[in-house]
């Protein structure tokens, strides 16, 4: 246990990794674009992602019903009611925010609008967000599509001392993410100190179909394999060497759960054992590379049945306690309340998983706490 842990005064607050904030309106993020882009986006009444395409999603929409702002505007669009329903109702220490943009900017067909989006929906979350409240905490959100692009925007606002982290949907454009033409991304994120944080990508959506056989035919198909695109992308990124290259960076899956993780690392373990020799340029057990370089965020929080609960605490304990981040995704309908999602683990494991690591991996400050 750290000097910090031993002397934390007061009940150890909640740091939620995952949070979705979002424009009252589309149009919000004109003021934010250049002439060019946002003459264009007026012209083409342009009404944002999927507007005309159907797939199954539970009522609302995926949103809490009670999320919708009571004063008008989508779930999560008010700095406001967002701290009253969650931070004040649950003694949040900090937030990390990623707006719903990041699931789906890196899949946009057209690179040059989408590298045009990227800077807009930085400084909204800038001007909006992060500065009305010193809790909350962003992510840079880049245009995988033109990886040059993405790493000038992570200079440019990556210095901002609420951002902490580069924001990108797990799904890659082109390739997995251990492709060298994305290397740029990943300089800048370690020149900038900056966690990248894949999260959650869904929906047929332009360069991506989720689903590791197309898209799902039914929700709890889609909510029952959102891992297996996290590990892929993950086997990618070790045996492309990347950890090699860039030993300094540090990754954070979101919207994936964590149960999978053994069973992946042990896998490639006995794989690499078996032809390391066709990847000399990895040269340790890819557990290990796993063990210094990852971390994973609880949401979906496994609820197994009461007769198989021991061994949620068993599958921490191969994880790594210190390696798992809270997350709500909140407003979604998904949403994890830290009480009932770490209800039953022993208080160690659960101040760690609630507050301490993600402390310590993102660098935030000392908390100032609504209940003390």
């Amino acid at each position: 246990m750290s000097t910090e842990e031993k002397n934390f005064q007061g009940p150890v607050p909640i740091i939620d990794c995952d949070i979705h904030p979002n424009p009252v309106r589309k149009r919000d993020l004109l003021p934010y674009l250049d002439d060019y882009w946002r003459d264009y986006m007026i012209a083409s009444k342009f009404r944002g992602h999927l507007p005309t395409v159907d797939f199954t999603i539970p009522v609302n929409g995926g949103l809490r019903a009670d999320s919708k702002v009571p004063e008008g505007g989508p779930a999560c669009s008010s700095v406001d009611f967002f701290k009253k329903q969650v931070m004040d109702e649950y003694n949040y220490s900090h937030a990390i925010l990623f707006t719903d943009g990041t699931f789906f900017l890196s899949g946009a067909p057209q690179r040059e609008m989408a590298t045009a989006m990227a800077p807009a929906y930085n400084e909204w979350l800038i001007e909006h967000w992060l500065a009305k409240d010193s809790r909350l905490f962003g992510s840079v959100l880049v245009a995988a599509q033109d990886p040059e692009a993405a790493a000038r925007e992570i200079d440019r606002v990556g210095g901002h001392p609420q951002m902490v982290q580069v924001g990108l949907g797990i799904h890659s454009p082109f390739g997995g993410w251990g492709d060298p033409r994305y290397d740029p991304i990943w300089e800048a994120a370690v020149r900038n100190d900056l966690v990248v944080t894949f999260h959650l990508t869904v929906g047929p959506t332009g360069l991506f179909k989720s689903g590791p056989i197309g898209p799902p035919r039914y929700f709890v198909e889609t909510q029952s394999t959102h891992s297996l695109v996290f590990q892929s992308q993950l086997a990618n990124m070790v045996f492309s060497g990347m950890f090699e290259k860039f030993p300094g960076l540090k990754i954070a899956f979101i919207e994936a759960g964590f149960a999978w993780v053994p069973g992946l690392t042990y896998m490639m373990d006995t794989q690499w054992r078996a032809v390391r020799r066709e990847v000399p340029w990895v040269k340790r057990p890819p557990s290990e590379y796993v063990k210094e370089h990852f971390w994973f965020g609880t949401q979906p929080m496994i609820e197994p049945e009461p007769a198989d609960r021991k061994h949620l605490e068993q599958l921490i304990d191969m994880v790594g306690a210190d390696k798992l981040l809270f997350a709500s995704d909140y407003p979604h309908w998904e949403f994890d309340s830290p009480v009932a999602a770490l209800k039953g683990l022993n208080k160690q494991t659960r101040e760690k998983i609630q507050y301490y690591n993600a402390k310590k991996l993102f660098g935030l400050p000392e908390p100032v706490l609504i209940n003390s």
